[in-house]
Formats: structure tokens, sequence, C-alpha cells
């Protein structure tokens, strides 16, 4: 039978609604989404990474039990090897980790920055008022985004079963 030939469908018919690919465009948007927060999300982990390898050196002279350089390189392959994490194996686990990493180094870099604590135990002391440092206010914008990033990434990649604490609890609130 010719296409000229062929009868024109019932718009109300299943089979029509059944052919119909809608459902395409809903599956692949959280894809696109899920592989932009993956991709943004190691990226700002490696910019993080490549100004602190970067500055390692310089840094470690400024030493206690550890140098701050020997810490920037640690901090270096930590947000390197979680990058990949989350490229790599997009699961809650993955994105908290980037969350962490990215969290913790914003948040060191901001107390140094402002607050001289001396040293610290096996930590050296950390203070450097400026942003006068090649790449450290690239850093600190490059983990920033990382924690909003991975934020995001944690909250669109729950599992299901993952808001069971929150469903008991209102369950448990209704009966109180």
């Amino acid at each position: 039978m010719a296409a000229s030939q062929m009868p024109a469908p019932d718009r109300a018919s299943p089979a029509n609604v059944a052919t119909v690919p809608l459902h395409r465009g809903a599956r692949a948007r959280p894809v696109i989404v899920s592989w932009t927060l993956r991709i943004a999300t190691a990226t700002a982990l490696g910019i993080d990474a490549v100004v602190h390898w970067q500055n390692a050196s310089a840094y470690d002279a400024v030493a206690a039990t550890v140098s701050q350089g020997e810490l920037f390189r640690a901090e270096a392959a930590v947000a390197v090897v979680v990058g990949l994490l989350v490229l790599l194996w997009p699961r809650p686990g993955s994105w908290l980790a980037a969350l962490l990493v990215a969290a913790s180094a914003l948040g060191a870099v901001l107390l140094y920055r402002y607050v001289d604590l001396g040293a610290l135990g096996p930590l050296p002391d950390l203070y450097e008022n400026t942003w006068q440092v090649p790449g450290k206010l690239l850093s600190a914008y490059a983990e920033g985004a990382a924690v909003v990033l991975a934020g995001l990434g944690l909250l669109s990649h729950r599992s299901p079963g993952s808001n069971r604490c929150l469903r008991w609890a209102a369950i448990g609130r209704k009966r109180g």
C-alpha cells in the first residue's frame, strides 16, 4: 500500500498515542542535565587542582609537621580523583565527596585569607591576607562553583529510597 493510499489515522486511537515518541525528550533532558553537571563540576575541581598543583612548590618552605606545599599537592590529587569519580560514577556518594572537597577547600581559603589562626597541630600557619597570589581568586571561584554544582548534582541524583527518613518523620508528625 502506497503512502498516499494509507488511511488517515484516528487521533484518539491508543496505537497512535503509543507510537508518539514524546518520551525521548523526557529521558534526554535528565541525561543532558546530568552530563552538564558532571562535566562542570569536574572542570571546577580541575581548575582547583591545577592552581593548587602549580602553586605548591612556592609553599614548600611554609612547614610544621606538614608543609603547605604538601597540603596543596594533596588537595590537587583529591580534587582530581573526586572530579573523575563524579564523571565516571555519578552516584550520591560521588556528589557528596565533590561537595565536601570543594567546600573544605573554599572554607580553608576564606578562613586563612581573613583569619590568622597561627599553626594548628601539624599544620603550619596558613594565613595569607591577600588575593594577589596567582590563581588564588580563580581557585576560590572554581571551588565556589564546584560547591554549587556538586550540591545540585547531589540533589538531582538522589536514589529512590533516599527520602525514607523524611517520609518516616512526616508519618510520625501526623500521628503525634
